[in-house]
């Protein structure tokens, strides 16, 4: 009896990457957290998979992207921006994506991570007063260049749960690169 053998392929890789993130959204928004049973197991099949392909030379590729994926969120973990399942989330992306691709993910996500956190201050604190904190930061930090916490008003706010914007960013990402090659055919 022979058993179906699962092609490891661009596409396979692509749904697990997929997955990956759902599951990551969806436990962030329920729990607000990102555990290391998904973040871990996405990493090392990126891993696998891309030293696997291209005789084992894709490895780099793949601890390149991981490497900055961990970069480009770890500083503002360090200072309390978010979660370090956030921070191990793009890392995991980056070893499935490599380093343009969870670059490109990371600017997407960046811009739609600030058009969430707005929203939802909009949401609780109404527009005057977001609007009026928004301007105590931007001249605070850039004509004063003051640390501008202590002159806002203590307002506690929802924590924000930015797997869902990770993954997102990621998705706009990849379709933008999917984009570009196709456009090149």
């Amino acid at each position: 009896m022979t058993y179906p053998v699962i092609m490891i392929t661009p596409l396979f890789i692509h749904g697990v990457l997929l997955l990956g993130i759902i599951c990551a959204a969806v436990v962030d928004v329920r729990s607000s957290r990102v555990p290391n049973l998904i973040t871990f197991p996405l990493a090392l099949v990126g891993l696998a998979f891309h030293a696997l392909s291209d005789s084992g030379n894709g490895i780099l590729f793949s601890v390149a992207g991981l490497g900055l994926g961990f970069i480009f969120l770890i500083g503002f973990y360090i200072y309390g921006g978010m979660g370090a399942g956030d921070v191990k989330l793009l890392a995991a992306i980056g070893a499935v994506v490599g380093p343009l691709n969870v670059f490109m993910g990371f600017l997407f996500a960046s811009l739609l991570g600030g058009l969430y956190a707005l929203a939802m201050m909009g949401w609780y604190l109404g527009l005057a007063k977001t609007a009026e904190r928004i301007k105590i930061i931007l001249v605070g930090m850039v004509f004063m260049r003051i640390n501008v916490a202590d002159s806002l008003e203590q307002t506690t706010l929802p924590k924000l749960r930015y797997a869902l914007v990770i993954g997102l960013g990621t998705l706009i990402g990849q379709g933008y690169q999917w984009f570009k090659t196709f456009q090149d055919y």
